[in-house]
């Protein structure tokens, strides 16, 4: 999975707020430029930008350098929006004219799915200049609405450069080089939008693979039953403050072991498919070497599960 990752040339890269996602998209792109390959990580639109805080720098709307072989950068709507009309109407001056015009430009602002039909076509040029493009889409609500916008515009133009462009979009969608990945936690409202969003994606995309879920900070099994059975035994008992230090956190992490167990068999009860699950890295230090240290944790996971694959 993680090889047809590194090899893909558009990875959109979506999830529930606060599951990770931003993380894995700039993990993975490590990954991709420790293998040589010039990888551009984008943010959407993003006022505040969830990528600063790892790498140190504010992306702009032009790619910005992060270190060898890794850039990012922010497609912003009205920067995207003079690219969009530079391209469509070759006389510049027609163009400016619109750019200039406070009525136009509120109608474009209001004009439903207009912003996400932009956006996805910077996106889509992009692709045709770098080897890999990952794209930390918003939350799953806003990123669907990017996602379905060429279906939709296709069915609102017949004719004309609005449908000529989104039919370009649905080839690259189609691509067996576009990918689209779900991060979701062991948490049962995430995972039930998880599944949810993987559903309408299936039903309202058109792709060529199925989308791929990560589970994150999952937690593995690390109490045997004779353990669980012996705290259950000693919960109430009277107890030190060490003993009952020990036995609440025996007890919290048998739950979230049984909440990474419920999760996986309800995604593949509802999906039928594998789910690739990633541990809770901060309690290996992430957290104390704040996100840079989580991403370079993130990163060298990848890298040895694509190690695994190789060697099967």
């Amino acid at each position: 999975m993680f090889t047809a990752l590194l090899q893909s040339k558009l990875v959109f890269v979506t999830g529930k707020g606060g599951v990770g996602k931003t993380t894995f998209s700039a993990a993975l792109g490590m990954s991709n430029a420790s293998e040589g390959r010039k990888t551009l990580l984008v943010e959407v639109d993003n006022f505040h930008s969830s990528l600063q805080s790892i790498f140190g720098l504010r992306p702009q709307y032009k790619p910005t350098k992060i270190n060898e072989n890794l850039y990012c950068c922010n497609i912003t709507w009205k920067e995207a929006l003079e690219d969009w009309l530079y391209q469509t109407i070759p006389i510049r001056r027609v163009s400016k004219m619109i750019l200039s015009n406070q009525v136009a430009m509120l109608f474009l602002d209001a004009t439903p799915g207009a912003r996400e039909l932009v956006i996805l076509s910077k996106i889509i040029e992009l692709t045709k200049t770098w080897d890999q493009v990952i794209v930390d889409l918003p939350a799953s609500g806003h990123a669907l609405g990017i996602l379905r916008v060429p279906i939709t515009a296709l069915k609102m133009m017949k004719t004309g450069p609005i449908h000529q462009r989104a039919s370009q979009m649905i080839s690259v969608f189609k691509s067996p080089t576009t990918r689209v990945v779900i991060v979701t936690l062991p948490e049962e409202m995430v995972i039930n939008e998880a599944i949810e969003f993987w559903q309408k994606i299936d039903d309202e995309v058109p792709l060529s693979h199925k989308p791929i879920i990560l589970l994150n900070r999952a937690s593995f099994p690390s109490l045997s039953e004779e353990e669980k059975q012996l705290l259950h035994r000693i919960e109430n008992r009277e107890l030190s403050e060490l003993g009952k230090e020990l036995v609440r956190a025996g007890r919290w992490d048998e739950d979230l072991e049984e909440g990474t167990k419920q999760a996986l068999q309800r995604l593949k009860a509802f999906l039928g498919l594998d789910v690739f699950c990633f541990p809770r890295f901060g309690f290996l230090g992430g957290y104390k070497g704040g996100p840079t240290k989580l991403v370079n944790q993130l990163h060298s996971a990848i890298v040895r599960a694509v190690l695994k694959e190789v060697r099967k």
